[in-house]
């Protein structure tokens, strides 16, 4: 096992998952790193699952939520997260893809029962925009929320907008993909009119070079990592007359 993946190792699903170089499916689909067809590009990062390891030490949720469970494998650390606290399976994590009976082929579902983790997750089969707007309608309410769905900037914005009322009072929602401008743009929006009830969080301490790698600085400073992460500490909604700073 590779240095980088002893921090995973608690999971060995998952570590297997980062063996592979192709993925295939039941009816014969093929998931490459390489190639024509939409590749593991999709599946978190090791550096990724590493800090949400650790934000979910240091936050220690009751419940998770992700949007775009894909291959499974923040699906699959999330519910091994909570076998290792010792907690007994009672659905403690939801993800919502629309894509993964069809487009996925039920990768991230079975990819949970082959690790007999399926206990601990609930999956939504509908677009975000539908399924975050019941959750808030019900009154759920989630610890640390991962958001790794489309990443149009409209998509974004409206996950951006109703995980922050879906986050428990210093819940922390993290958005993987910052780089991108469409996921960029929205993060600007958040760090520019929403400091009243979402501080940003820095993640330094939680990567495993605790943030030491000069690539990692130089992206960190101007405000371009690849995941960028918020904790509630206000208000989940602005008030209606709120002004708007550019962005």
């Amino acid at each position: 096992m590779s240095k980088d993946l002893d921090a995973l190792a608690f999971c060995p699903e998952l570590v297997s998952l980062f063996s592979q170089t192709k993925l295939r499916t039941e009816s014969g689909k093929e998931f490459a790193e390489s190639g024509t067809k939409l590749g593991l590009g999709a599946f978190s990062t090791i550096n990724n699952l590493v800090i949400l390891k650790n934000l979910f030490a240091h936050v220690k949720p009751k419940r998770t939520l992700e949007i775009g469970m894909a291959f499974g494998g923040s699906s699959l650390l999330f519910a091994a997260l909570f076998r290792q606290a010792g907690e007994p399976p009672a659905k403690q994590h939801v993800a919502i893809d629309p894509f993964q009976s069809n487009h996925w082929e039920g990768l991230g579902v079975k990819a949970l029962e082959r690790s007999g983790l399926a206990g601990y997750a609930t999956l939504h089969e509908e677009l975000s925009s539908l399924a975050l707007p019941k959750m808030v309608v019900q009154g759920d309410q989630y610890d640390l929320i991962y958001v790794d769905g489309s990443h149009l900037f409209e998509d974004v914005f409206i996950d951006a907008y109703f995980t922050a009322q879906l986050l428990a009072l210093h819940g922390v929602v993290a958005f993987d993909d910052c780089r991108d401008p469409h996921v960029l743009k929205v993060i600007h929006f958040l760090r520019r009119n929403r400091q009243d009830s979402l501080e940003e969080v820095d993640l330094s301490p939680f990567r495993d070079d605790q943030g030491k790698s000069l690539k990692y600085q130089v992206a960190k400073k101007m405000g371009r990592t690849q995941m960028t992460a918020f904790r509630r500490i206000g208000p989940a909604t602005r008030p209606w007359n709120a002004p708007l700073r550019d962005f």
